[in-house]
């Protein structure tokens, strides 16, 4: 079964899961969102409150059921 990701989820813990997952991080949050410091304990809900995306979007996409 395909990893399900969360909103509790870790930037850092998504971007690691796997490249596709990368992609999604990168494509939403750029490039530098790998080098901040809140990168590696900042959940998935508050680094797309920070940076104005949409985080059912974010989470579809993740778990397949997006575009």
């Amino acid at each position: 079964m395909a990893q399900q990701y969360t909103e509790e989820m870790t930037l850092a813990n998504v971007a690691r899961s796997g490249p596709e997952a990368r992609k999604i991080v990168e494509k939403h949050f750029g490039k530098d969102c790998f080098k901040c410091p809140s990168f590696d304990g900042e959940p998935l809900f508050m680094g797309a409150r920070m940076h104005a995306v949409d985080l059912q979007v974010i989470l579809g996409e993740l778990n397949g059921t997006g575009k």
